[in-house]
């Protein structure tokens, strides 16, 4: 295997260094200017020799309107994703899977600031287990690639200026920084009998890394060959691909935004906390909570005691928790709590909730089935939901009609608010959830066992004045 570079490694550091030493084997300003434009023709030289793609021609006529939303940015986590393939639209480079797709996609938590997950797979097969992920970070702050315009300006500033490029300082980034290297260099570390293999290369002054880690030796020689056998094309500004001498590419599968919300989604998403405007919170009277702007009636238990709607908890101090919790909470709004009655203190602590939420599925990105043979956007909702942990873990889901709308049903556990010294339990869990003016509402039904869960009520909910719907009877009835 090739020699992994280590994580500070940086081309243009290596260009910093060499130039710094310049004044002192040439000593004149005029042998300076003159030995930057022989290494910058130099470079030129190489980046010719490297670079598999053509910079843009800004004569060029138009292109034909790109397979993504015309105004929507292509991010980095844009992508093609097939059964049996994984094209990148925004990094420009493709690849067969070692493993086929369908049954083998997983969510990952949302990702850091600055750092992206293209894909994720994993597979279990008696004591044999494997995942491959690629994530990618983006280039320090200062070392973004700029236009081709924008690097011919800032060479041309830098040439005629004479003096040496600082750190601190903006200069054209090499071509060979730009365009992909055409390979992945790795390296391998193994605990007994399992290995963990990184993947890594460098496209638009991104760091890219594909992570492969199993105990199974033909998952990974499978990996090892489709990585090493992947191709690189060239990314255009409208998201469409093309080989180096311009022929179009056409990615095999459907698009494809990685397996988590989008980073620069994510972080917009935190900032405008969009639910706030967009859901309103509706009210209780009685013992009937009603949201006309969203045309829902929910009649709750009668004797249950409500609590105030968003929870008062102190947020996570974990900084991966925090922001699952902003997110959520930026792009959702929790509309009723409410408890079983408990007399003693003891009954209290240990007594069934229902949580009933808003969620806004384009803020969340979250594919909401249309129809009750979409198994695979059900899935996908209860893979969202289990990501952002305060929904617990979800073991199954079902997708049923009742009374001309579709509910996903999700059976789990989620673990029990526990005071200070008391350790938090498993309270088994069912969530009922329905799209509704385009909102879905998500009912969270909570208690100790499995027992006080099916004993408790689901009547009462009311969508656009038509009739109530009693979920557990109606559930009942379907199967």
């Amino acid at each position: 295997m090739g020699q992994f570079p280590p994580a500070e490694y940086s081309p243009d550091a290596g260009v910093v260094e060499m130039f710094s030493h310049i004044p002192v084997a040439l000593g004149t300003k005029r042998g300076l200017k003159a030995f930057v434009f022989a290494i910058a023709m130099l470079l030129g030289f190489v980046a010719t020799m490297r670079a598999q793609c053509p910079l843009p021609d800004p004569d060029a006529p138009p292109k034909p309107p790109s397979p993504h939303a015309a105004d929507e940015a292509l991010l980095p986590e844009n992508g093609h994703l097939s059964n049996t393939t994984y094209t990148s639209d925004y990094f420009g480079f493709a690849f067969d899977l070692p493993i086929a797709a369908q049954g083998h996609l997983i969510m990952l938590p949302l990702m850091p600031e600055r750092q992206h997950a293209l894909l994720a797979l994993q597979f279990e097969n008696a004591k044999h287990a494997g995942t491959i992920t690629i994530t990618t970070i983006e280039p320090r702050l200062g070392l973004e690639v700029s236009t081709p315009e924008q690097q011919q300006q800032e060479f041309n500033n830098w040439a005629a200026s004479g003096s040496q490029p600082g750190r601190t300082r903006s200069y054209p980034i090499p071509d060979y920084m730009v365009r992909t290297t055409g390979h992945f260099y790795s390296s391998a570390r193994h605990k007994g009998e399992n290995y963990a293999v990184l993947y890594w290369t460098r496209i638009k002054n991104y760091n890219l890394r594909i992570l492969v880690v199993s105990n199974d030796q033909n998952f990974l020689q499978k990996s090892k060959r489709a990585i090493n056998a992947a191709h690189f094309y060239c990314p255009q500004d409208d998201g469409t691909l093309t080989t180096a001498d311009g022929k179009p590419v056409k990615p095999d599968g459907d698009l494809y935004m990685g397996p988590t919300v989008p980073t620069s989604l994510a972080s917009a998403a935190v900032k405008a906390k969009p639910a706030l405007e967009s859901i309103p919170l509706g009210g209780v009277s009685g013992a009937v909570y009603r949201n006309p702007d969203l045309g829902l009636q929910y009649e709750f238990p009668k004797g249950w005691d409500v609590f105030p709607a968003e929870a008062t908890d102190d947020p996570p101090r974990d900084a991966i928790a925090l922001r699952e919790h902003e997110f959520l909470h930026a792009c959702s709004k929790t509309l009723l709590r409410i408890a079983q009655h408990g007399a003693s203190a003891a009954e209290q602590a240990a007594r069934p909730t229902i949580t009933l939420r808003a969620l806004d599925p384009s803020c969340l990105v979250m594919r909401i089935p249309a129809s009750v043979t979409d198994k695979d956007a059900v899935d996908n909702v209860s893979a969202s939901l289990e990501v952002l942990s305060e929904f617990g873990e979800i073991g199954s889901d079902e997708l049923l009609s009742i009374s001309d709308h579709l509910f996903m049903v999700f059976h789990g556990t989620i673990a029990s608010h526990a005071s200070n010294d008391e350790l938090a339990q498993r309270w088994s869990q069912v969530i009922y959830a329905t799209l509704h003016h385009k909102v879905l509402f998500v009912w969270s039904l909570m208690a100790p066992n499995s027992a006080d869960l099916n004993a408790m009520p689901t009547t009462g909910i009311t969508l656009d004045g038509a009739q109530s719907i009693d979920l557990r009877a109606s559930l009942t009835a379907k199967r």
